[in-house]
């Protein structure tokens, strides 16, 4: 295989489409030797395809040979293995080299993964930083400056943010945002977790006071997963998104009676009269037309809204 991808593109293309056309399977190897994985390539080129263009990708990547794809595909896949490759094919093979090789072939996973897990924290990270500056208390406090850090533990239940504290929770949050970056748990996983964190919450003592769960969704494959999404909306007390992040800070502050005002544009109001509707909400929100311009920049972006810290 090192002596084939060696070749001119052209020639290096044609005899590995002979090659993969004869055992598909061998595809699949080289694209785990290039450090890909069998959804990675299609995504990308399906990315990468020019408007009206003729080309259709599979949706099993061991059509590709088969497939009017196949061009732009040996384009793609022939510089990777050849980064791998060519540190294999040298007469006198030394441990540098298969180190090489090994590395060539594992860092792009790794990327990934990293991407994968730092983007799906940031959610979280960014829900600890509006916390903190609007002076909402929440453990573990590390997350507004290290969203990565461990989360909190009550009685062997995972929770991204507890609020106000581990000792005496009024709201529970579970952040299941994701991206487009493979590697990332899936959306079965989600409503998994919503459910351990409601039965936690169901098998509390009954004189103890009972928190809110409150799930943070957000970004991409839901659509394909309606079920997963559906389980956690239906088993959590409140959600938020990005833009509507500002809803956290309404369930935390009225749970802790604290004096917070979020402003969000009037002409959104309708849209959340039932979420207003809860026990003191709309004492936390108003119009945003009231507020004037000139103390505007003293507020706290949050989503959609602005939101005026505690002492501000």
């Amino acid at each position: 295989m090192a002596h084939v991808v060696a070749e001119a593109p052209d020639v290096a293309a044609g005899r590995l489409k002979d090659i993969f056309r004869r055992d598909p399977d061998a595809f699949l190897l080289c694209l785990q030797m290039a450090g890909l994985t069998r959804n990675k390539i299609l995504t990308d080129l399906r990315a990468a395809r020019k408007m009206g263009s003729l080309i259709v990708v599979p949706s099993d990547p061991r059509a590709l040979p088969r497939s009017s794809a196949w061009a732009a595909a040996a384009e793609y896949l022939i510089p990777r293995l050849r980064n791998v490759l060519r540190h294999l094919a040298k007469p006198e093979l030394t441990v540098a080299d298969a180190f090489e090789a090994i590395n060539q072939a594992t860092w792009p996973g790794w990327i990934r993964q990293e991407r994968a897990k730092r983007s799906g924290h940031a959610a979280e990270g960014r829900l600890a930083t509006l916390l903190r500056d609007t002076g909402i208390p929440f453990e573990p406090r590390d997350k507004a400056d290290n969203p990565l850090c461990a989360d909190a533990l009550i009685n062997g239940v995972s929770f991204d943010l507890v609020i106000p504290s581990v000792a005496e929770p009024a709201v529970v949050v579970k952040s299941t945002v994701h991206t487009a970056n493979i590697g990332q748990f899936g959306q079965s996983k989600d409503h998994l977790e919503v459910v351990t964190a409601r039965n936690w919450i169901e098998g509390r003592d009954p004189k103890l006071r009972k928190p809110v769960l409150l799930a943070f969704i957000d970004g991409v494959g839901f659509r394909s997963n309606t079920a997963g999404l559906s389980g956690v909306l239906r088993i959590s007390d409140h959600f938020c998104q990005y833009r509507t992040i500002w809803k956290a800070v309404v369930v935390c502050g009225s749970k802790l009676k604290l004096p917070v005002q979020v402003y969000l544009p009037d002409q959104y109001l309708p849209d959340f009269a039932s979420f207003l509707d809860e026990e003191g909400f709309s004492d936390i929100v108003s119009g945003l037309n009231a507020v004037p311009k000139a103390d505007r920049p003293s507020l706290i972006e949050a989503g959609d809204a602005l939101i005026r810290p505690l002492g501000g």
